[in-house]
């Protein structure tokens, strides 16, 4: 309260703090997202099917569960993550939707895959074979997994219950045309589509992966017309294909086939750190989606000569001003990083001593309220604290920046200007 009695205001972007329940979050923007993939998606044709939204490493830092269920309310029906885990965790949280698992199927997954309706992406024989026995085996436990239990008196004949289960629970056939890292070689896809064919398992879609979409054409070019050449007979059977990540839809590759899987452009980064590459995909109309606020937990002033920070690697060269930050590398701001902003005049303030593990320490221009927001990640790419820039110092690419934001950060989801969601990894998330 004031002197007179009266209630003060609250400072500016408190309700953000206070639902954060932290100094600092992360703001992700569902709005710009959405747009986002409405701009990727004019650049394909009308007669694409569906966006396979790509969720994996947690919606690459940003927080998967709420973003597929925004993605799920806005329409969106497929998305795709690495590994098995990764799809449970989708499920859990309600999501209804095609759930593919990227990485290579190998045995051990089948369980989860069955019991969460997760759709495998298969390489190899052996894991059909397996696949298909599994069915085989116990398919009432298959069939209940789901929650969609069939009653004895509606289903007696365990075949007929064994086929409704395969229908359920489709894969994905990927094809090795170059990557040389997931896939079948191009040799073994005739066998495994084959054994699908024999075996009454249902495909899902056909798929393959570029290896320098965004500045090889002739390459992928090579690539696209080796999937193509082996799925094109398929296509009249009704069996859907896709190529197109977020390099190869902006570069135009396979954009006219059944889905898109677009990935670190759907979240507005670009797929590399270069001002090319951030001037282009500027041009698009495409924005990043996340960025970091934090306010001070301690500001102090100190005399000349002081210490701050672990190992003497900064000393106060006159009387500073320095505000300490409860956020550190066990948050994702890496040791090499050195600036952080202010929303207001474009004052940035240098990041002195060594970031630790739960705090950074900063040397403001002049004294500011407690209250004041800072900007860890801006929202842009030309800030020094922006993604791209980041990536750039640290000499990799935007995906690694934002994949190395930790859970523990809270996530403040936005729409239309209200907050509609906060994630809180070690605390129940609050809608």
């Amino acid at each position: 309260m004031s002197h007179n009695g009266e209630m003060k205001a609250p400072p500016p972007g408190a309700e953000m703090y206070t639902r954060a329940g932290r100094s600092t979050y992360l703001r992700i923007n569902l709005d710009v997202l959405y747009n986002n993939i409405s701009i990727l998606k004019q650049r394909c044709s009308p007669h694409t099917a569906d966006v396979i939204a790509v969720m994996k490493a947690n919606a690459y830092g940003h927080g998967s569960v709420e973003i597929s269920r925004y993605l799920e309310s806005r329409g969106v029906g497929h998305f795709a993550v690495a590994t098995p885990e990764e799809g449970a965790q989708l499920r859990q949280a309600g999501i209804k939707g095609h759930i593919q698992i990227l990485g290579n199927a190998v045995e051990e997954d089948i369980p989860t895959l069955v019991k969460y309706r997760l759709t495998p992406t298969v390489a190899e024989l052996k894991f059909l074979q397996e696949w298909s026995r599994a069915f085989t085996a116990d398919p009432v436990s298959s069939n209940n997994a789901d929650n969609d239990t069939i009653s004895s008196n509606k289903v007696t004949d365990s075949h007929a219950l064994q086929e409704r289960v395969r229908k359920r629970l489709q894969l994905v056939l990927k094809i090795d045309t170059g990557l040389s890292r997931n896939g079948c070689q191009t040799q073994d896809f005739p066998s495994l589509i084959q054994f699908c064919q024999t075996q009454g398992l249902t495909v899902h879609s056909v798929m393959t992966h570029f290896s320098q979409a965004w500045d090889n054409p002739h390459l992928t070019k090579q690539q696209l017309n080796t999937f193509m050449a082996l799925v094109e007979p398929l296509r009249a059977s009704g069996v859907k294909v896709h190529v197109a990540s977020s390099a190869t839809i902006i570069r135009g590759f396979g954009t006219q086939l059944d889905f898109i899987r677009p990935g670190i452009c759907m979240y507005g980064l670009p797929p590399d750190a270069s001002t090319e590459t951030a001037e282009l995909v500027e041009s698009l109309g495409l924005r990043p989606v996340l960025s970091w606020c934090a306010r001070p937990t301690l500001i102090k002033t100190l005399p000349q000569g002081r210490v701050v920070g672990y190992d003497n690697t900064y000393m106060t060269r006159d009387i500073e001003i320095i505000a300490t930050f409860s956020l550190g590398f066990a948050d994702g701001y890496n040791r090499l990083m050195s600036v952080v902003s202010l929303d207001e005049d474009d004052v940035r303030c240098p990041v002195v001593g060594r970031v630790s593990m739960d705090a950074i320490t900063v040397r403001l221009d002049q004294p500011r309220p407690s209250h004041t927001t800072f900007n860890i990640i801006t929202d842009d790419f030309t800030s020094p604290n922006s993604v791209t820039k980041m990536a750039a110092i640290l000499g990799t690419i935007p995906y690694e920046v934002t994949t190395s934001l930790a859970a523990r950060l809270p996530r403040v989801f936005m729409s239309g200007g209200h907050i509609v969601a906060v994630t809180k990894s070690l605390m129940t998330d609050e809608r």
